[in-house]
């Protein structure tokens, strides 16, 4: 398995905290607009205050509380940058009479710092805001009024703190659940879409040996014009349509919603039924029906190799046969050699072609049978290389495949 196939996907919190210490997440619209409004309003009420109460008007915290209120706007573009003018913004405070806006100002950058920055920015907020405090209610000249002050913001900071920071999990969730479907989703689409390719692959093997083996059987009996030529055509002919058929029976069972079963039809194919030894020798008699001469040489102990890697030998050995009957032509040569070594196992198809050309016959228009001759060695950790060789024979081998 690939390094990067084996490294573990970073959850939602870890991809975040990992973002560094600028890092923030956007806030939510709505969330932005309320708080505006509402800092706008506390700000408003107490500039209506002190018109009314007092018999000159300072600009002093009408300006800072519009700092502030530009501070809060401008949270929506960055969450840290807002949240440092912030503290700018309470620093001026400290020396601003009557600046009871600027706490609702520290409760609020306090809460959105916890909601939406990592981990050291927000912690750094927090120890500031406490200092912040301190500062604030050094102010007051009678110490009980400054202890309780004090008190009462170090309270409403820690449970702004604690609000955020309930928020941020409760995303933190929220966005892990929605990446957790997504990625169920994305699995799910991979199995079907190879589920499909592995329909479509069994498909062309099962009818393109087959109808090829029932085609080259009719033309090779016209040739020989003879009656025992045409009652060997038919005879093989008739096997390979029962075969297919058959096959074809078993892939529409597979494929049924329901659990009805046809009890004309056997069960799925039996590892004996795909054994790489068994097809050998049976593709090996059919090509030599059509006039071809076979060379089968099997070195090593078949037996060692596991069913699924017998059954995709079985598979790719069809496709390549399948080719030789369609492109080699009656006369031709072909070479069928499978070796098993210690711990891998290989395969290779040669054949003389009556016409050699430098293409490659066995794709045909489409190249299925070769692309799945390829897929199903890659699969089983091999490669596949196809192509004409020195003696203009045409050559397809699987190499490298594993033995389990």
């Amino acid at each position: 398995m690939p390094e990067s196939a084996k490294r573990r996907t970073q959850t939602i919190v870890e991809e975040f905290e990992s973002g560094g210490y600028w890092s923030h997440r956007a806030l939510d619209k709505g969330l932005l607009v309320v708080a505006t409004l509402g800092f706008g309003v506390t700000l408003g009420v107490e500039v209506l205050y002190d018109v009314v109460a007092s018999e000159e008007f300072s600009p002093g915290p009408a300006i800072a509380g519009l700092v502030a209120v530009g501070c809060v706007i401008l949270l929506s573009m960055s969450v840290t940058i807002g949240v440092t003018a912030g503290l700018a913004v309470l620093a001026m405070a400290l020396f601003v009479e009557d600046g009871a806006y600027s706490v609702v100002l520290a409760l609020l950058l306090t809460g959105l710092a916890a909601l939406a920055t990592t981990k050291p920015f927000r912690r750094g907020v927090l120890a500031v805001m406490l200092l912040w405090g301190g500062a604030y209610s050094s102010n007051f000249e009678d110490l009980a009024a400054a202890a309780v002050a004090f008190g009462g913001l170090t309270g409403g900071l820690l449970v702004a703190y604690g609000v955020g920071s309930s928020f941020r999990r409760a995303t933190d969730v929220s966005l892990q659940s929605a990446r957790d479907l997504q990625e169920v989703e994305q699995r799910h689409q991979l199995a079907a879409t190879a589920e499909r390719r592995s329909i479509a692959r069994d498909l062309h093997d099962i009818v393109a040996h087959d109808i090829t083996i029932i085609a080259m059987q009719s033309r090779a009996a016209q040739v020989k014009d003879t009656d025992e030529a045409y009652r060997e055509a038919v005879e093989v002919i008739g096997n390979s349509s029962r075969v297919a058929l058959n096959d074809l029976r078993r892939m529409l069972a597979v494929l049924k919603d329901d659990n009805t079963s046809d009890d004309s039809v056997s069960p799925l194919t039996s590892a004996s039924e795909l054994d790489v030894r068994i097809g050998a020798e049976a593709f090996a008699e059919e090509l030599e029906s059509l006039g071809i001469t076979v060379d089968l040489s099997i070195n090593g102990d078949l037996s060692s190799l596991t069913r699924s890697v017998s059954a995709a030998l079985y598979r790719m050995l069809q496709e390549c046969t399948t080719n030789t009957a369609k492109f080699a032509g009656r006369g031709a040569q072909c070479w069928i050699e499978i070796d098993v070594v210690e711990e891998q196992v290989s395969m290779c198809v040669t054949n003389t072609v009556l016409v050699p050309e430098h293409g490659a016959p066995g794709w045909g228009i489409s190249g299925a049978g070769l692309k799945g001759v390829q897929d199903r060695a890659e699969a089983f950790g091999g490669v596949m290389t196809s192509g004409y060789d020195d003696h203009d024979r045409w050559e397809v081998c699987v190499r490298d495949i594993k033995k389990s």
